[in-house]
């Protein structure tokens, strides 16, 4: 027994010191990991460099914004040589009154914080110095545990060690947390100055700079409008402090203490393309990582247009204003929640995003409605539908339609009845006339005429980013989709079958030169050059004679797209194009409230403003092989005879054409009074409350078909 106790006792020291050991490796590799950082982040100085912004559009590579920090600031950082040197010292006199004569850490201040630690058991005082608020700031959770203080603390020695006591603090200065404005954090003595007093910096006055520094310990509860004696107090008290060491003379601390304290009314300079820029942000930091954004020094080649884009912004900011003025639903219900309007504009050609409009303001919600918002794209998404029709080459744009009841059977022994917008028929209709004028009823029997399953197998070769059941409400968009898989959809039609992703950044480079990320254009076959060209012919047809007709009252008749307005009235959409340029706009209440307008009355005065103020191509794509143009007669949908209406010039894909010419004289009378007698239809550009509830019922039963679509897609795919 007494040789197996020898025995074991080496065998579990040694697994206890191997396990020491790697507990110290693994730390020090943590510090090592922290100290670099530090390096790069901090004692290289690239943090103070400019990161500029670079436009691609047109191949300018016009520089459009400097930006400062890892927030992108558009001023400069301060510099401490540009300040009164009373700024810094009323900082120190507030945090760290011995900071120039510790070496990153105090001892007397930890001493004290100690003491009071250990009476309240816990980590109540953190006696921290400046050294280590920018370590906990910039590298660490603000967790208060001893584990994270002792990193801190060696960080902050490493730290002191490596810069001078002046770069320090001019850190400091920069990124200390002074309180929120507009749901944003005010951070450094630049944002505060101007935003508190109305002044840069360089002027602040001594009793100002002592304000400053007294509401850093609790910026949102002590400052002067809230607890004006408290921070009296605080102010004087560090002026005492600063008065105590010499800083200040006894006739500065009188004059100083003699001031109100009081904020006057200031802003915070803004960078430029808020929307854009914050994408813009997100995109590289997806792409390479936040670390190098906060290095700084960064040159972004990105594809903003800066004209589209101002454009755009404004467009947005209008568009929600006239509408309230114009209908009194839209300006109560503003009251509660402002109305929305997103815009995204991308070159269908490469994918680079042109403009990007994520709400109508970002002061007031800076929420990216163009990427992170899914909503139901409501008759625009029957592009896609039509596109699988014309692909199975059973139907042309010339076949005619149906336009009466339908009732589809779906699960549980229930029925569904499609409807038309103004709820009516039209008797026989062409697929043409059904696409420009958004017939439902046509469209639904358009789709179980080729088969839902391939109306969802083509929408998906689209780039939707999920799976469509096959529900037979599907071709009216009654799923949900965000507007940048929208409007990437819709980049393979003036493209001829090509989709594009879009992208905003196309190169990053460092402070070095040295490229950090290259973009490549990601374009994807997704249908037939012949089939994306009849497709073109049917959206350049909504905009001629359609439901986006008032576009040529902006002069861009030129243009293609499709209104989308959801069966509901929730949300209006309108996806169009030209040769360079496909802009999405969407209107409606982030919480669904019914907006009531129709995508011709709410989106398109939008759309049509915003592309009419911008330089654009008016460029047509040329006919590809595979399609065949003939002469119609835009009633029977047969070859068009002298005596027949028209003649209307259609394309049809080879072979598909029509070889029947339309009845003439008495006998196409009589043909023509019986079965194509139909009334010219409008989309109602706004409804009463009494429809809105109509049609939500009619909602509420297409998205029951939408979820048992996706319980039998569950069931197949076993999730």
């Amino acid at each position: 027994m007494l040789r197996l106790s020898r025995l074991r006792c080496p065998r579990v020291t040694l697994v206890i010191a191997i396990a020491l050991w790697l507990v110290l490796e693994a730390a020090a590799v943590y510090l090592l990991v922290l100290d670099l950082r530090v390096t790069r982040q901090l004692v290289r100085h690239t943090w103070r460099e400019p990161t500029v912004i670079v436009s691609a559009a047109g191949g300018t590579n016009a520089e459009v914004a400097r930006l400062y920090g890892v927030d992108w600031r558009p001023t400069p950082p301060a510099s401490l040589a540009g300040l009164p040197p009373y700024v810094g010292d009323a900082f120190m006199a507030a945090e760290d009154v011995r900071f120039r004569h510790h070496f990153g850490i105090d001892p007397i201040g930890i001493l004290r914080a100690l003491v009071a630690d250990i009476r309240l058991r816990g980590i109540a005082e953190g006696g921290s110095t400046i050294d280590q608020q920018i370590i906990r700031a910039r590298f660490l959770t603000p967790e208060r545990t001893w584990q994270r203080k002792i990193v801190e603390m060696l960080l902050a020695v490493l730290l002191d060690a490596r810069m001078s006591k002046d770069e320090i603090l001019e850190i400091y200065l920069n990124d200390v947390y002074l309180g929120h404005n507009a749901g944003k954090p005010v951070l450094g003595i630049d944002e505060a100055s101007r935003l508190y007093f109305g002044k840069p910096p360089s002027r602040l006055r001594l009793d100002q700079a002592a304000l400053l520094a007294s509401i850093v310990r609790a910026p949102n509860r002590d400052t002067p409008g809230k607890r004006p004696e408290v921070v009296r107090a605080r102010r004087d008290a560090i002026l005492q402090v600063m008065r105590k060491h010499g800083w200040i003379t006894d006739q500065q601390y009188r004059d100083a203490v003699l001031h109100d304290v009081q904020f006057t009314t200031g802003s915070i300079p803004r960078a430029p393309y808020p929307f854009y820029l914050r994408a813009l942000r997100s995109e590289i930091v997806q792409q390479i990582g936040v670390a190098p954004v906060i290095e700084g020094g960064l040159t972004i080649t990105c594809e903003i247009d800066p004209k589209a884009q101002v454009a755009a912004e404004q467009a947005a900011r209008r568009g929600p204003q006239q509408l309230e003025a114009k209908y009194s639903w839209i300006r109560r219900q503003s009251e509660d929640e402002p109305l929305q309007v997103a815009i995204l504009s991308v070159d269908p050609r490469t994918g680079g995003v042109r403009a990007l409009v994520g709400g109508s303001d970002f002061d007031l919600s800076p929420f990216d409605r163009t990427s992170h918002m899914r909503r139901q794209p409501g008759s625009a998404f029957k592009a896609f539908a039509y596109a699988a029709a014309i692909a199975s080459r059973r139907v042309t744009t010339a076949s005619l339609l149906l336009d009466a009841p339908l009732s589809i059977d779906v699960s549980g022994g229930q029925t569904w009845q499609p409807h038309n917008y103004d709820m009516r028929y039209r008797g026989r209709v062409s697929v043409r006339e059904a696409f420009e004028d958004s017939l439902n009823v046509p469209t639904v029997r358009l789709s179980q005429q080729v088969g839902i399953e391939r109306v969802a197998s083509t929408a998906e070769k689209f780039g939707f980013g999920e799976r469509f059941g096959d529900i037979p409400a599907l071709p009216l968009g009654v799923t949900e989709v965000t507007m940048r898989e929208l409007t990437a959809a819709y980049t393979a039609f003036p493209t001829l079958g090509l989709r594009s992703e879009p992208f905003l950044v196309r190169e990053v480079r460092d402070a070095g030169g040295k490229v950090l990320m290259a973009h490549h254009v990601d374009q994807k076959r997704v249908i037939g050059a012949d089939v994306a060209y009849v497709m073109h012919t049917l959206l350049r047809g909504v905009v001629e004679r359609g439901t986006a007709y008032r576009l040529k009252r902006y002069g861009l008749g030129y243009a293609a797209g499709k209104t989308g307005t959801t069966s509901d009235y929730r949300d209006a959409w309108f996806v169009g194009y030209t040769a360079d340029m496909v802009t999405t706009v969407w209107l409606g209440f982030d919480r669904g409230e019914p907006l009531r307008l129709s995508s011709g009355e709410a989106a398109i005065p939008i759309w049509g403003s915003y592309m009419s103020a911008i330089p654009h191509s008016t460029s047509q794509p040329a006919p590809p092989a595979g399609v065949t143009f003939r002469d119609i007669d835009p009633e029977t949908g047969m070859l068009w005879s002298d005596g027949c209406p028209g003649p209307f010039h259609e394309v049809f894909l080879d072979g598909t054409a029509p070889t029947r010419h339309c009845p003439t004289g008495m006998l196409g009378r009589i043909v023509r009074r019986i079965f194509f007698d139909r009334k010219h239809f409008d989309e109602p550009p706004a409804i009463t409350y009494e429809q809105f509830r109509e049609w939500a019922g009619q909602v509420d039963r297409e998205r029951q078909q939408v979820e048992k679509g996706w319980d039998r897609l569950k069931r197949i795919f076993g999730q």
